[in-house]
């Protein structure tokens, strides 16, 4: 019970989907323990960014946004996926500035996560915008409808406590930032 467990092995792709932001695949795989067989699917998608974007009088750039999956508005930071070709960098600083209008001095890397290793392939670059500046009225996406809501940085922990930030990458990002020494 204390070894390492093995990697499975796949046997064959059952199915296939492709969702233009995500594939779903569905493999046929064994049991490297025992052989046994099973059906797994994955949902392959591309690496993600998101930004905790803060101005320089100390602001939290924020972004709320209608959700599909909860069918409700979200209070978030600014995050997309990366493009192909792309690194996380460029794709954060491409988002921040589509989504917000804002512009950072400062851009540092805060940390990846795997946003569900259980059934997802991608990973979540976080990274802490500083000195944001806004420089446009954003770049939105057709299907984006997103309101700015800058906050001071101290409530943010209120909004977690409170539940109005209540988004898992989010939370992440902000978990990163404040481990960073």
């Amino acid at each position: 019970m204390n070894e390492t467990p093995r990697p499975w092995n796949k046997v064959g792709v059952r199915s296939e989907k492709d969702y233009r932001i995500f594939v779903a695949r569905t493999f046929d795989v064994t049991d490297p323990r025992n052989g046994n067989p099973y059906v797994r699917t994955v949902i392959e998608a591309p690496d993600w960014v998101n930004v905790i974007p803060v101005t320089a009088a100390g602001e939290l750039v924020l972004v709320r946004q209608f959700r599909f999956g909860t069918w409700s508005n979200h209070l978030e930071i600014p995050g997309g996926m990366v493009d192909a070709g792309e690194g996380a960098l460029t794709a954060a600083t491409r988002e921040l500035e589509e989504e917000t209008g804002y512009r950072p001095a400062k851009m540092t890397a805060i940390g990846v996560s795997h946003p569900n290793p259980a059934i997802m392939s991608n990973r979540l670059h976080s990274f802490l915008a500083e000195g944001c500046v806004k420089v446009s009225d954003g770049h939105l996406d057709g299907s984006e409808d997103i309101q700015l809501v800058l906050v001071p940085r101290a409530e943010l922990p209120a909004l977690v406590r409170s539940g109005q930030i209540s988004h898992s990458l989010v939370l992440a990002a902000l978990y990163f930032d404040s481990i960073r020494t």
